[in-house]
């Protein structure tokens, strides 16, 4: 046996001989095919996450929505929303032509919106309704905006069934006292007979988050914010360009660096016949919490704003009609769905949407107000084997739409035999 384990010096065509590779090239090169390897396969997870972002569960999903479709682009994986902060408004849409506009990454739709009388605020109507007599005016959040296409929009619905021209004024992420001023800047000067209010738990919180916005609805006893959800952290060049980077972070445990985002992670899920849902988002234990103060402070400005449309309409216009105020009220899946939900989540949890969603039918009871409650008919279209919000978003999805649509038919029948329209 040879004790010489050096690399035997190879001939050369000629026949003198070759030297060796020295050790430190032959290492080398291996370093280097290696560190090749790495980067391929770095680049080929990048590639992946990428091609597959839409398919990946919501959990990634939702970590990797903000990482930059390339690092030499703005474009996100997930388009960025149509609408933007505001300090009148708390939250107002951009003027858009056939958007692709996503709700979650399953949950996508074309909007186009328009300005109204060259304002900065766009809606989801069109000039050719608002140049026709206006029969009546929807306001409220994302749930009257509508998360579906807008022939499927509850606010579309009613009004085809009914012959009705119903200008949707619905701004995602508001509450009641922007639903007050919109109504105020662009549904009185239309002297509608109705006017459709949608509420939702969560519109004390966001007057709260307007409040803080807008000094001339804070009072000397306002709450300072005491938020217990997660703030957003600030992103790093890694975080924005590279989802391998923000998937190793997750792997390795970095979790609070996504909490922020994960408040809108539905996190249970159950399933029964055609019924695929996902429940109990963390954002909701905080801002539906009428124990709060912030949310206690932001219930009076609520309230304030519901009297002041009613009693507004009911002075009448210039013409001398008057006009009509309907309250919606927009349950939460966890509630139409409680047969399912229940079981999945604490029964605090089930009580704080209970106590929120009673507190808001016992003050339409006290002020006289006129609400319709949609709950009923929805457990009733759950417990027939339907679908009505989508599996991993709050909103209702295109059938839950139109049940709505067919419910509010039948709570305005007489309303509607009483007041015809010229149209």
């Amino acid at each position: 046996m040879q004790d010489n384990l050096q690399p035997e010096p190879a001939e050369t065509d000629n026949g003198t001989e070759k030297p060796a590779p020295r050790p430190l090239v032959v290492w080398g090169g291996r370093l280097g095919s290696i560190v090749f390897g790495l980067l391929l396969a770095w680049f080929l997870v990048e590639l992946l996450l990428r091609l597959l972002f839409f398919s990946l569960p919501p959990r990634l999903q939702l970590i990797l929505d903000d990482v930059r479709v390339t690092p030499f682009t703005d474009k996100k994986l997930l388009p960025d929303p149509i609408w933007q902060d505001d300090n009148e408004f708390l939250t107002i849409t951009r003027p858009v032509q056939d958007r692709e506009q996503y709700g979650s990454a399953d949950v996508h739709f074309s909007v186009t919106t328009e300005q109204m009388w060259d304002s900065r605020l766009a809606f989801r109507t069109t000039s050719a309704q608002t140049d026709m007599r206006w029969d009546g005016v929807a306001v409220g959040d994302s749930f009257t905006f509508c998360f579906t296409e807008i022939d499927d929009c509850w606010v579309t619905r009613f009004g085809e069934v009914t012959g009705r021209n119903i200008i949707n004024l619905g701004i995602t992420g508001t509450g009641a006292v922007s639903h007050l001023r919109v109504m105020q800047q662009f549904g009185l000067p239309g002297q509608p007979p109705l006017v459709l209010w949608q509420w939702y738990c969560n519109d004390a919180n966001e007057d709260y988050g307007l409040a803080r916005l807008d000094s001339s609805l804070q009072r000397p006893d306002m709450p300072p914010l005491d938020d217990d959800a997660p703030a957003a952290l600030t992103l790093n060049w890694w975080d924005r360009n590279s989802a391998a980077y923000v998937l190793i972070k997750m792997l390795v445990g970095a979790d609070e660096a996504f909490e922020a985002s994960w408040q809108f992670l539905d996190r249970e899920h159950a399933q029964s016949g055609d019924i695929d849902l996902s429940f109990g988002r963390p954002y909701l234990w905080g801002a539906f919490d009428m124990d709060r103060p912030q949310n206690v402070f932001g219930w009076g400005l609520s309230r304030d704003a519901m009297l002041a449309a009613r009693d507004e309409l009911a002075r009448g216009y210039e013409n001398g009609s008057t006009g009509t105020l309907l309250i919606v009220l927009m349950p939460t899946k966890e509630q139409v769905y409680r047969d399912l939900a229940a079981p999945l989540l604490e029964a605090d949890q089930m009580a704080l949407l209970d106590t929120n969603y009673q507190m808001m039918l016992d003050f339409c009871t006290s002020e006289g107000l006129w609400c319709v409650d949609p709950l009923p008919t929805f457990q009733q279209a759950a417990a027939a084997g339907e679908q009505l919000y989508y599996k991993t978003d709050i909103h209702l999805n295109p059938r839950g739409n139109e049940v709505l649509a067919e419910f509010l038919v039948g709570e305005l029948t007489d309303w509607l035999e009483e007041n015809p329209t010229d149209g």
